[in-house]
């Protein structure tokens, strides 16, 4: 059985501890008010409209109206394409999570983050994994994610199969620096690599000058918005040590 190393930057130290059982109380209802309490509150912010949820899911603009309404109820598929359209997982809707011992948990999220591979969205979960609670405080909605066997561009920092801590608030994601390593979304697929906006693009450029895949020099912006391209910022990782 392989040990974990805990790795990169600030987060060196922090110890890597295995699933705990963590027991939550919300129930299926508590979940749907909560999702539908977000969503109506973006849509009284201005931040995105019915019309919006309606071309992003898929279905008609009344049904969304109806479903925040409170008049329908929310069906599984359209549960899951709001959560994924917002970048939000089942996670974000429990809110504040039990302790154990001054730890908290991240979730880890299903799926894999590398080329050929769909970026995660965060609606289905494999797991969760145990820090110090100090730490996660300083992220904003702290997720882990498992990159791709594929995923070499940013060796020997981040190796492939490594898994990441990964923070998504919007500070870090909408002003990157060049010194740190960001989980991107590129065409659908996953990729993790440095990056800074310059002017009217975000440049892109990984460790690896061998990369098995390619990796564009650089994303233009000028019709995307720079959060869907930026997912987060690896704070932290981990691997296991054969």
């Amino acid at each position: 059985m392989g040990k974990k190393s805990p790795r990169h930057g600030d987060a060196a130290g922090v110890p890597d501890l295995w699933p705990a059982a963590i027991y939550h109380p919300a129930t299926f209802r508590d979940l749907e008010a909560r999702l539908r309490e977000r969503l109506a509150a973006r849509v009284r912010r201005g931040e995105i409209s019915e019309r919006q949820l309606a071309r992003r899911t898929g279905y008609t603009q009344p049904h969304v109206h109806n479903v925040l309404k409170g008049a329908r109820g929310f069906r599984a598929g359209l549960a899951d394409a709001l959560l994924e359209s917002l970048h939000m997982s089942v996670w974000d809707l429990l809110g504040d999570r039990p302790t154990v011992e001054g730890q908290a948990a991240a979730p880890l999220w299903a799926g894999l983050v590398g080329p050929r591979h769909r970026f995660p969205n965060g609606t289905q979960l494999a797991g969760e994994r145990l820090f110090p609670d100090s730490f996660l405080a300083r992220f904003g909605h702290p997720v882990l994610m498992r990159l791709a066997a594929e995923e070499d561009g940013m060796i020997p920092l981040v190796e492939p199969g490594d898994l990441v801590l990964v923070d998504r608030g919007e500070k870090a994601r909408s002003q990157p620096v060049f010194e740190g390593v960001y989980a991107l979304a590129l065409g659908g697929q996953g990729a993790v690599c440095r990056c800074l906006v310059v002017g009217s693009a975000l440049v892109l450029v990984a460790d690896n000058g061998r990369r098995a895949y390619h990796l564009p020099d650089h994303v233009p912006l000028e019709r995307r918005d720079l959060l869907e391209v930026v997912r987060g910022r690896v704070v932290w990782t981990s691997r296991d040590l054969e």
